[in-house]
């Protein structure tokens, strides 16, 4: 199980594992990483930070979490497959924990070279960024989005209140998902405000469409930021962990 902590420094080095890809670097500065044939100048930290991608993570509360019922949790989203593993991290605040289906790539290759590192998922790490922001709103709703996937995580006031994630071949599927659950949650479009990870170049008509129903606000990189190796997830790039 990993908790997390902030620590960002200049010495720590995130690898972003997807189901095909892999990226390392920090601080807005990443490159393609090839496990079959990387250089060990390309691992030279003793603060490796593995951020797993490769499914959507199940949230369980603390009151119902049961570590023999990992694969239980798991099952219920999607087919287990034999060569990945089951982990779970734990928030700071011990009040939920995320589940994930993660393959083991990085972990056996820098066990067997010695290197030190831990593993966490990409919503632990958003969790933690997103907690301690202000959030002057009844709900705050963010949006994470990625190359053919987005991220919809609201807190209500302070507190987390929702987490999916959901496929976007377009701009339109998009608007269809982000409706559907503020229409549950009965959130008034007029007046709620869609708070978008980050401002990227190649998201430029997602925040257009979006801007026709609601207040946007960019997180982060309130200037637009080119995603140059065409990272999946670029709100990663600022080395959130």
């Amino acid at each position: 199980m990993q908790t997390i902590s902030k620590n960002n420094s200049l010495d720590t080095l995130e690898v972003h594992q997807f189901k095909s890809n892999f990226f390392i670097g920090n601080n807005n500065s990443f490159k393609l990483f090839n496990p079959k044939s990387y250089s060990k100048s390309d691992i030279k930290s003793n603060n490796i930070n593995i951020i797993h991608f490769e499914k959507p993570p199940v949230i369980i509360p603390k009151s119902l979490f049961k570590k023999d019922n990992l694969k239980k949790y798991v099952s219920t989203n999607y087919k287990l497959s034999k060569s990945s593993d089951i982990a779970y991290d734990q928030t700071n605040n011990k009040l939920i924990y995320i589940v994930y289906e993660r393959r083991n790539t990085l972990e056996s290759l820098f066990n067997k070279e010695n290197i030190e590192f831990r593993s966490i998922n990409y919503f632990t790490t958003l969790y933690e960024y997103l907690l301690p922001l202000k959030k002057k709103d009844d709900l705050s709703i963010y949006i994470n989005l990625r190359s053919n996937l987005f991220d919809l995580i609201i807190f209500k006031k302070n507190e987390f209140f929702y987490f999916n994630t959901f496929n976007k071949n377009n701009k339109e599927e998009f608007l269809y998902y982000l409706l559907y659950v503020l229409k549950n949650f009965e959130a008034d479009i007029n007046t709620s405000k869609i708070i978008f990870l980050g401002k990227f170049e190649e998201f430029n008509d997602y925040y257009e469409y979006a801007k026709s129903y609601a207040e946007v606000i960019f997180e982060e990189n309130k200037s637009e930021t080119k995603n140059t190796i065409k990272h999946e997830s670029p709100f990663f790039l600022n080395s959130l962990v």
